[in-house]
This record gives C-alpha cells, structure tokens and sequence, in this order.
C-alpha cells in the first residue's frame, strides 16, 4: 500500500495543473510509473506470493501505456489519460483481494508461511539478529 501512495502522491507533484494536460506525453507520470515498477519487482521478488506477480505484470502495462502518446502525438488527451489510469483500479482489487487472503490464511492456520526454504531460514537469521 505505501508503494501506491507514493505513487499516487508523486504522480499529483509531477502532473502540471494546466489546461493542456495529457496532450503530450506525461514524462513526469512515465518515470514514476517505472519507478513504481521497480518497487513492484523488488516486491515481488521478495514477497513470494502470486498477487505481487499479477500486481507487477499490470504496472508493466502500465508503463506500456505511454507508447500510443509517443507513437500518435495527437492522441486525444482524454484517451491517454484513461489508457494510464486505468490499470490502477484493478492492481488495487488485486491488492485488497491478496490481502484479504492472506488474514484467511493467518485465522485458519495461525501463520501464513513462505513458499520456499530460502524465504523461512532468511527470516530466522533475521530474527536471530
């Protein structure tokens, strides 16, 4: 979650409040989606857990997004913007729904454990720390 309000918070402080907005390419919004992006895949590296996956899968489309603007210029800037904010509502059902598994895994097994030995002998060096 403090991935996206970061996200949320620099996308408001690089987006210009004017009224050609979305009428060129929105570099300031490009690099903190790819910013963003890389918190995903660190994550996801980490987290061992499919939604982070799905959630990363969709910001590189995300990120994608921004090519029709550089490739067709006159792109309606109402169409650029849809195409770039769009997938921000289902990373958050995604977020919310791995969420939601994850306290159904803590109520019915007490823990909810990581996939791999890797991930449970880093977390007992960490907590032998």
């Amino acid at each position: 979650m403090v991935i996206f309000i970061i996200g949320v918070g620099t996308t408001f402080i690089v987006t210009p409040l004017s009224a050609d907005r979305y009428a060129q390419l929105e570099f300031g919004i490009l690099v903190t989606d790819m910013a963003i992006l890389f918190a995903f895949m660190m994550l996801a590296l980490s987290a061992e857990r499919y939604w982070t996956i799905w959630i990363c899968a969709m910001q590189v489309i995300q990120v994608l997004s921004h090519i029709p603007k550089m490739i067709i210029p006159e792109l309606l800037p109402q169409a650029y913007y849809v195409v770039i904010a769009f997938w921000a509502y289902p990373m958050l059902l995604t977020l919310a729904i791995g969420t939601y598994r994850h306290q159904q895994r803590l109520r019915q097994f007490g823990v909810d454990r990581s996939w791999s030995d890797f991930s449970s002998s880093r977390e007992s060096m960490m907590h032998q720390r």
